[in-house]
């Protein structure tokens, strides 16, 4: 099997007590190459297109719920639960199950669609870490630093989610928004990838194309031409979003996550708890242990915690609130890291 993957990029910030920022990736495959072995007449091949299928169901949904606003989870208040509210829900519960790898039940789509999501939670860097970034300005230093970051969360997130049976191909990243005082540099973050590529140092099931790009884009999809790829680009990163967000309110909050199903017009405690709650189901399915990996979203997911101690990275993963982050970094990393990454700080 090989995904060719159009990744979808977010950022956050403020999360938890600790203040953490964050990075999302959400690998969306536009191809799917799929080649079943055996059979009556030898070998079957076939192909999925991920995006479509996905991009159709979400905009079901708006139309089903008249909710064209722009989706964000930040955005999501009140007490009364509201159609929009029931559109962000059921959006919640598309990209979750977008994620599948296999098929389960009572899933939305007919078959999987080899989506894969990777977030990274980050300290603020101290000025003494900023120290080894150049650029001059701090602001400047700061973009680097989040930058390598990024390149970290690209690199471990393609090495675990995907192996020799899934290959990837990486064809572009588009990120919200438009840059602050310049674009995310290609440099830092796609071609030192390439460059280990190039030189081996990359799983040989990950490639990323010589011509793929950091497009930087407005993520309202109402800025755009409707049906338009800049329209498909703009709900993706809606959705990234609306994962992000999850992640950081079922993981940080001091908040009870619920399983209820409101009626439109009644009362919600916590909105975001709720419209949340897709994404806490299938974070806790980590829980099972060893019997995690005949899930449907076995290694469809990883959500990690980057930390500098002693001029090192050290990395947690992340889980969710009611057993905050467990305690031992050597033990439960989940993203592949290379020992140079593991090790002494830079740049």
């Amino acid at each position: 099997m090989e995904s060719e993957v159009i990744i979808y990029h977010d950022e956050t910030g403020g999360a938890g007590e600790e203040r953490l920022n964050g990075h999302v990736l959400l690998f969306v495959p536009v191809r799917v190459r799929i080649e079943e072995k055996g059979g009556l007449f030898g070998p079957n091949s076939y192909q999925i297109d991920s995006q479509r299928e996905l991009f159709t169901r979400l905009e079901e949904v708006r139309d089903e719920f008249q909710a064209h606003h722009k989706f964000h989870f930040r955005e999501i208040g009140g007490q009364s639960w509201t159609k929009y509210n029931e559109a962000e829900k059921q959006w919640v519960k598309i990209g979750v199950d977008a994620l599948r790898r296999g098929h389960s039940r009572g899933t939305i789509f007919a078959y999987p669609l080899h989506c894969k999501l990777g977030v990274i939670f980050f300290e603020s860097p101290p000025l003494k870490s900023l120290e080894l970034y150049g650029g001059g300005l701090r602001k400047e230093k700061e973009l680097r630093f989040n930058e390598t970051l990024l390149r970290m969360l690209l690199k471990g997130a393609v090495h675990y989610l995907y192996n020799e049976n899934h290959k990837v191909k990486i064809l572009k990243i588009v990120t919200d928004g438009e840059p602050n005082h310049r674009k995310l540099s290609e440099d830092r973050i796609l071609w030192r990838l390439i460059e280990e590529e190039l030189s081996g140092k990359l799983r040989s099931y990950v490639e990323i194309k010589l011509d793929t790009e950091i497009v930087h884009l407005p993520s309202d999809h109402k800025k755009h031409e409707e049906g338009s790829e800049e329209y498909v680009h703009a709900t993706m990163l809606q959705l990234a979003d609306m994962l992000l967000g999850s992640v950081r309110h079922v993981c940080f909050k001091r908040i009870k996550v619920s399983s209820s199903k409101p009626k439109i017009g009644g009362k919600v405690e916590n909105k975001k708890s709720v419209i949340g709650y897709p994404v806490k189901e299938m974070l806790d399915k980590r829980k099972r242990g060893r019997n995690f990996r005949y899930s449907s979203h076995y290694r469809s997911f990883t959500i990690s915690k980057a930390f500098i101690r002693d001029s090192e990275w050290k990395f947690q993963r992340v889980i969710t609130r009611e057993t905050q982050i467990m305690p031992d970094a050597s033990q439960v990393t989940l993203l592949n890291f290379s020992n140079d990454e593991r090790g002494k700080l830079k740049a």
